[in-house]
C-alpha cells in the first residue's frame, strides 16, 4: 500500500497562524500543564546512584505490582555482582537464565540521567518494603505530582522497590522485592544466558539511518530519550529496535522497511488494536491503539513504506506521546494532523 494522504489545497494567509499553532499543539507530547522538566535540587540521586552501583550480592523473590503486574507469577532473583542477574521462574515449565551484568550498568546511568532530566529526583524519608527499612525516593512532575516512586534498602543499598503512576494517581506497574537476604546461595547450577538482541548502532550508524528514511530521533518526545538502539537482519531484512525512555518507563519502537499482511491480526492481547493494510481498526489520529487501562500496550501499523511496531509498559499519557510522535498510519498525514490541532481548538 502505498503513502498517502488528502491532497494538498492552497491555505489563506488568515488561517496560516492557526495552522502553525495547531501543528505545535499535535506533537509528540501532549500539551499539559506539566509538559516540561521538573525543578528543583535532585537530592534523592545520590540514593539511586549508590544502588546502580549493583556491588552486593543478593537473593531475594520478585513480585510485579501495579496494575500490570497483576497476575504475574513471582520470581527469584540471584544477583551475582561480576556475573549477571540470574532469574529463576516460581512456577514450572520455565528454566533459569541469566541477564549479563555488564551491560546494564551502562544502560542504567542512562536511565538515571533521563530520570534526572525530566523530573525533580527529591529524598522522601525512611519507609519500609517486607519490614525492612528503605530510603524513599520520588520522580515529581513539575505540577507535584508523584510520577514514580523508589525504595532502596537501608541496609544492603539493593533497589527493593520501585512503582510508576499515571496522572490521575493509579499505581500503573511497579514491583516488590521480598525475602531478601546477602549472596548468592541459590544461583542455579545450570543457567541459559540472556543474548542481547541485535548489535549497538553507534551515532554515526544511527545518523546514517535516518538519512536513509528510517525514523530514528534521538529524542521521541519532550521526556522521552533513546537509551538504546539496536539493529539486526530478520529472513534478510533490517529490523530496529529503539528504546526510549522518561528514566521510569520504557517504550519499545521496532522498525522494518516493508508493509503487514493482508491476514495481519487486527486484534492483539491486552485490549489493544492493531492495524491490517489499509489502517483496518486504525484512525488515522491512533486514538484506537491506545493499550488497555493495565499500563500495557501493543499496536502495529505501516506508513511510508515502514511497519512500526510498539510495546510499552508505562502510563496511557506517555505511551500516547510516544506513538503521535511517530509517522501516522497510510492515509493519515499532514492535513489530518491539523484538523486534529483545530478540533482540539474548538475550530472545527
Amino acid at each position: 500500500m502505498n503513502a498517502g494522504g488528502p491532497s494538498a489545497h492552497p491555505v489563506p494567509a488568515a488561517v496560516a497562524a492557526v495552522v502553525l499553532l495547531c501543528l505545535l499543539l499535535t506533537g509528540g507530547a501532549h500539551p499539559c500543564a506539566d509538559a516540561v522538566p521538573g525543578d528543583g535540587p535532585d537530592d534523592g540521586m545520590a540514593v539511586l546512584r549508590r544502588s546502580a552501583a549493583g556491588d552486593v550480592a543478593y537473593t531475594a523473590i520478585r513480585e510485579m505490582t501495579g496494575e500490570a503486574g497483576h497476575g504475574t507469577p513471582p520470581t527469584r532473583v540471584v544477583d551475582r555482582p561480576g556475573d549477571g542477574v540470574a532469574l529463576i521462574p516460581m512456577t514450572g515449565g520455565a528454566d533459569p537464565f541469566v541477564v549479563a551484568d555488564s551491560p546494564f550498568k551502562e544502560l542504567d546511568e542512562r536511565l538515571l540521567a533521563t530520570l534526572e532530566r525530566v523530573y525533580t529526583v527529591t529524598e522522601a524519608g525512611v519507609g519500609e518494603v517486607d519490614g525492612r527499612p528503605a530510603h524513599t525516593v520520588e520522580a515529581v512532575r513539575a505540577n507535584g505530582t508523584v510520577a514514580g516512586r523508589f525504595w532502596v534498602d537501608v541496609d544492603t543499598g539493593v533497589l527493593v522497590g520501585g512503582s510508576v503512576y499515571g496522572r490521575d494517581g493509579r499505581d500503573v506497574l511497579g514491583f516488590r522485592l521480598t525475602d531478601l537476604e546477602p549472596g548468592d546461595r541459590h544461583w542455579p547450577e545450570e543457567v541459559t544466558e540472556d543474548s542481547p538482541w541485535g548489535d549497538v548502532l553507534t551515532p554515526g550508524e544511527r545518523e546514517a539511518l535516518r538519512a536513509d528514511g528510517w525514523v530514528l530521533p534521538e529524542n521521541l518526545a519532550w521526556n522521552l530519550s533513546l537509551i538504546d538502539a539496536r539493529a539486526t537482519v530478520h529472513a534478510g531484512h533490517k529490523v530496529v529496535h529503539a528504546v526510549y525512555s522518561d528514566g521510569l518507563s520504557q517504550v519499545s519502537v521496532f522498525s522494518q522497511r516493508g508493509k503487514l499482511d493482508e491476514d495481519a491480526p487486527n486484534g492483539v492481547r491486552g485490549g489493544s488494536t492493531g492495524t491490517g493494510t489499509g489502517g483496518t481498526g486504525v484512525t488515522p489520529q491512533h486514538e484506537t491503539i491506545f493499550g488497555g487501562d493495565g499500563g500495557r500496550y501493543h499496536g502495529m501499523w505501516q506508513a511510508d513504506g515502514f511497519v512500526y511496531t510498539v510495546l510499552a509498559d508505562a502510563p496511557t499519557d506517555l505511551t500516547a506521546s510516544a506513538v503521535t510522535a511517530l509517522p501516522g498510519p497510510d492515509d493519515s498525514g499532514f492535513w489530518s494532523r491539523v484538523h486534529r490541532g483545530m478540533s482540539r481548538l474548538g475550530l472545527l
